[in-house]
């Protein structure tokens, strides 16, 4: 069970909370996992996640401040996310991912991130306001990979120190993990990467932090497949991400016209016209001056409208 979409988090209000049935691999071996989450006798401000290692005697417990936040399978094979001090309308978002280590035989911490959802605010996720497209869009991101290795069950009280890694090895595992989504693009945007298997079109979500690394490794080796990633998302209902990668295509590759017509795209499905119409209007000037006029979609030329007011 990849990362779904939702978190599946479990209260830790005072009582224990277990995955009952063998719903999640966590190291990736093929067998089951269990945990359980349950408040810590010395800090109730802390949960203590304690995982059986499917297929041995092992278990590891580490204490986090979870507030309402919870435990999620990972985007990646062997890795899982914990949502730390999470509450309902904190626009503000903490995420641990961990992943397996085969030699130490143990989940090793190796991202933390933390960014803003302002479209998490009171105003609009219980208040009437409509959310405009620019506050869909995550924002704020601070993405930090840790240098090994710091273990799950290292974690209690304040946790332990952590070192940040170079910029450099920061980039090279970023690339690392961009290997993943490679591998998997070739299934299109009902594949793997979107869609959960086995389901009639459960969709998984997208870690936005992912998808905010992948866009500072844009370049010439990958801005194709980048692209594709991020029309996929957009075909997938994730516009809001499709614009983070796909600005940066925009502004890095500002001639590449699939991505001026599918980053206005994004913004149109947002709402964001006033962003969508100068774009769109861009598309068809270059596309007129290639002589490929009649290429254009239909799409594009019903949003006449729009370019003549862009």
């Amino acid at each position: 069970m990849k990362f779904l979409f939702g978190f599946m988090l479990f209260s830790v209000f005072g009582v224990v909370q277990a995955a009952t049935q063998c719903q999640i691999d966590l190291n990736s071996d093929g067998v089951c996992d269990h945990y359980a989450v349950s408040s810590s006798a010395e800090d109730e401000t802390f949960s203590n996640i304690t995982i059986d290692i499917g297929g041995s005697d092992k278990k590891i417990t580490g204490g986090f401040e979870l507030g309402s936040g919870g435990l999620s399978e990972g985007y990646i094979p062997g890795d899982f996310s914990l949502l730390i001090d999470y509450y309902p309308h904190n626009t503000l978002i903490t995420k641990y991912d961990f992943r397996w280590d085969r030699s130490l035989n143990d989940f090793l911490l190796y991202k933390m991130s933390g960014w803003e959802e302002p479209d998490r605010d009171e105003k609009y996720s219980i208040g009437d306001e409509n959310v405009p497209g620019e506050d869909r869009i995550p924002r704020g991101f601070d993405v930090r990979r840790i240098e090994c290795c710091v273990k799950f069950s290292q974690f209690s009280g304040n946790g332990p120190a952590v070192k940040n890694m170079s910029e450099s090895a920061k980039v090279a595992e970023i690339n690392k993990d961009f290997k993943y989504v490679l591998k998997k693009l070739p299934e299109g945007e009902k594949g793997g990467l979107f869609l959960q298997p086995g389901t009639s079109g459960e969709r998984i979500s997208i870690p936005k932090d992912l998808v905010y690394e992948i866009s500072l490794i844009v370049g010439d080796n990958n801005v194709g497949a980048i692209n594709d990633y991020a029309y996929y998302l957009y075909r997938n209902k994730e516009s809001a991400l499709a614009v983070l990668l796909l600005k940066k295509i925009h502004q890095k590759y500002p001639e590449r016209l699939v991505a001026i017509l599918n980053l206005a795209d994004a913004y149109w499905d947002l709402g964001m016209k006033e962003d969508a119409c100068p774009l769109y209007a861009s598309y068809i000037d270059k596309m007129n001056v290639l002589g490929k006029s009649s290429r254009i979609p239909a799409s594009v030329k019903d949003k006449d409208f729009c370019i003549k007011r862009g």
